[in-house]
Protein backbone atom coordinates (compact mmCIF):
# COMPACT_ATOMS: atom_id res chain seq x y z
CA UNK A 1 0.00 0.00 0.00
CA UNK A 2 1.26 3.21 -0.48
CA UNK A 3 1.65 6.20 1.52
CA UNK A 4 -0.94 8.67 1.93
CA UNK A 5 1.81 11.92 1.12
CA UNK A 6 -0.44 15.22 0.93
CA UNK A 7 -0.46 16.63 -2.60
CA UNK A 8 0.46 20.37 -0.97
CA UNK A 9 3.47 18.17 0.43
CA UNK A 10 4.13 17.06 -3.25
CA UNK A 11 3.68 20.45 -5.30
CA UNK A 12 6.18 21.73 -2.11
CA UNK A 13 9.06 20.08 -2.52
CA UNK A 14 8.89 19.92 -6.06
CA UNK A 15 9.13 23.64 -5.88
CA UNK A 16 11.81 24.27 -3.44
CA UNK A 17 13.91 21.75 -5.73
CA UNK A 18 12.88 23.53 -8.89
CA UNK A 19 14.23 26.71 -7.31
CA UNK A 20 17.76 25.24 -6.41
CA UNK A 21 18.19 23.86 -9.91
CA UNK A 22 17.52 27.04 -11.32
CA UNK A 23 19.53 29.00 -8.95
CA UNK A 24 22.71 28.97 -11.01
CA UNK A 25 22.63 29.87 -14.87
CA UNK A 26 23.61 26.71 -16.66
CA UNK A 27 20.06 25.91 -17.84
CA UNK A 28 17.76 26.99 -20.07
CA UNK A 29 15.16 29.19 -18.44
CA UNK A 30 12.86 26.53 -20.62
CA UNK A 31 13.24 24.48 -17.70
CA UNK A 32 11.75 26.72 -15.13
CA UNK A 33 8.63 27.77 -17.15
CA UNK A 34 7.87 24.14 -17.89
CA UNK A 35 8.64 22.84 -14.12
CA UNK A 36 6.92 26.56 -12.51
CA UNK A 37 3.96 25.64 -15.50
CA UNK A 38 3.65 22.05 -14.05
CA UNK A 39 3.55 23.38 -10.55
CA UNK A 40 1.08 25.89 -11.48
CA UNK A 41 -1.40 22.68 -12.52
CA UNK A 42 -0.38 21.10 -9.19
CA UNK A 43 -2.12 23.97 -6.89
CA UNK A 44 -4.80 23.54 -9.31
CA UNK A 45 -4.84 20.07 -8.53
CA UNK A 46 -4.72 21.15 -4.99
CA UNK A 47 -7.29 23.69 -4.68
CA UNK A 48 -9.51 21.61 -6.56
CA UNK A 49 -9.66 19.01 -4.35
CA UNK A 50 -12.45 16.57 -5.82
CA UNK A 51 -11.37 17.94 -9.85
CA UNK A 52 -10.45 14.31 -11.60
CA UNK A 53 -9.31 16.60 -14.27
CA UNK A 54 -6.32 18.79 -12.31
CA UNK A 55 -5.26 15.78 -10.93
CA UNK A 56 -5.16 13.77 -14.48
CA UNK A 57 -3.69 16.80 -15.90
CA UNK A 58 -1.14 17.04 -13.41
CA UNK A 59 0.05 13.61 -13.77
CA UNK A 60 0.16 14.26 -17.70
CA UNK A 61 2.65 17.09 -16.93
CA UNK A 62 4.56 15.49 -14.88
CA UNK A 63 5.14 12.92 -16.70
CA UNK A 64 5.68 15.18 -19.99
CA UNK A 65 8.04 17.14 -17.27
CA UNK A 66 10.64 13.89 -17.45
CA UNK A 67 11.27 13.40 -20.43
CA UNK A 68 11.37 17.59 -20.98
CA UNK A 69 14.00 16.90 -17.82
CA UNK A 70 16.39 14.26 -19.17
CA UNK A 71 16.41 16.56 -22.67
CA UNK A 72 17.22 20.10 -21.02
CA UNK A 73 20.02 18.38 -18.23
CA UNK A 74 21.21 16.49 -21.02
CA UNK A 75 21.70 19.27 -23.38
CA UNK A 76 22.43 22.35 -20.91
CA UNK A 77 25.03 20.41 -18.47
CA UNK A 78 27.78 20.10 -20.66
CA UNK A 79 27.38 23.93 -21.23
CA UNK A 80 27.51 24.57 -17.52
CA UNK A 81 30.43 22.68 -16.76
CA UNK A 82 32.47 23.65 -19.37
CA UNK A 83 31.56 27.47 -17.53
CA UNK A 84 32.18 26.57 -14.33
CA UNK A 85 34.35 23.89 -13.77
CA UNK A 86 36.83 24.23 -16.74
CA UNK A 87 37.31 27.93 -16.60
CA UNK A 88 37.63 27.68 -12.89
CA UNK A 89 34.51 29.76 -11.69
CA UNK A 90 34.41 30.66 -8.36
CA UNK A 91 30.80 29.70 -8.06
CA UNK A 92 31.60 25.87 -9.16
CA UNK A 93 29.95 24.99 -5.96
CA UNK A 94 26.58 26.36 -6.69
CA UNK A 95 26.59 24.95 -9.96
CA UNK A 96 27.42 21.32 -8.60
CA UNK A 97 24.39 21.84 -5.62
CA UNK A 98 22.17 23.09 -8.47
CA UNK A 99 23.02 20.21 -11.38
CA UNK A 100 22.26 18.00 -8.23
CA UNK A 101 18.80 19.45 -7.15
CA UNK A 102 18.06 19.08 -10.88
CA UNK A 103 18.57 15.57 -10.88
CA UNK A 104 17.28 15.14 -7.77
CA UNK A 105 13.74 16.43 -8.90
CA UNK A 106 14.59 14.20 -11.78
CA UNK A 107 14.58 11.11 -9.88
CA UNK A 108 11.73 12.21 -7.43
CA UNK A 109 9.32 12.60 -10.49
CA UNK A 110 8.90 8.96 -11.51
CA UNK A 111 7.52 8.66 -7.68
CA UNK A 112 5.61 11.53 -7.37
CA UNK A 113 3.91 10.20 -10.73
CA UNK A 114 2.61 6.75 -8.86
CA UNK A 115 1.76 8.72 -6.05
CA UNK A 116 -0.45 11.33 -8.38
CA UNK A 117 -1.88 7.81 -9.98
CA UNK A 118 -3.43 7.25 -6.13
CA UNK A 119 -4.87 10.39 -5.97
CA UNK A 120 -6.06 10.02 -9.38
CA UNK A 121 -7.96 6.42 -8.41
CA UNK A 122 -8.85 7.89 -4.97
CA UNK A 123 -10.75 10.96 -6.51
CA UNK A 124 -12.59 8.86 -8.75
CA UNK A 125 -10.91 8.27 -11.81
CA UNK A 126 -10.74 4.85 -13.51
CA UNK A 127 -7.92 2.85 -14.51
CA UNK A 128 -7.93 3.05 -18.40
CA UNK A 129 -6.65 6.58 -19.06
CA UNK A 130 -7.59 7.43 -22.68
CA UNK A 131 -8.68 4.12 -23.36
CA UNK A 132 -12.19 3.46 -24.51
CA UNK A 133 -13.44 1.01 -21.27
CA UNK A 134 -14.66 -2.70 -22.97
CA UNK A 135 -16.85 -3.02 -20.54
CA UNK A 136 -18.96 0.54 -20.58
CA UNK A 137 -22.23 0.74 -22.01
CA UNK A 138 -22.10 2.21 -25.73
CA UNK A 139 -25.61 3.87 -25.67
CA UNK A 140 -26.31 2.04 -28.75
CA UNK A 141 -29.26 -0.36 -28.24
CA UNK A 142 -29.64 -2.52 -31.30
CA UNK A 143 -33.43 -2.64 -31.96
CA UNK A 144 -33.53 -4.67 -34.88
CA UNK A 145 -32.88 -8.08 -32.53
CA UNK A 146 -35.24 -9.26 -30.49
CA UNK A 147 -33.94 -9.57 -26.80
CA UNK A 148 -33.62 -13.16 -25.36
CA UNK A 149 -35.80 -14.06 -22.42
CA UNK A 150 -35.73 -16.86 -19.40
CA UNK A 151 -39.10 -18.29 -20.80
CA UNK A 152 -38.28 -20.30 -23.93
CA UNK A 153 -40.97 -22.82 -24.84
CA UNK A 154 -40.81 -26.14 -25.28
Amino acid sequence: MMPKIPLKAIVLVHFVLTIWATQASWISPAYAYMNFFVLAVGIWAVAAKESIDSILMFLVMMFVSILLDMILIGVYYSRGYQIYEVQKNPYVDEFRFSVGMAILNLLLKPLTCVLLYHQYRERGGDYNVGLPNSNAPTGYENIDQPIPSNSQKY
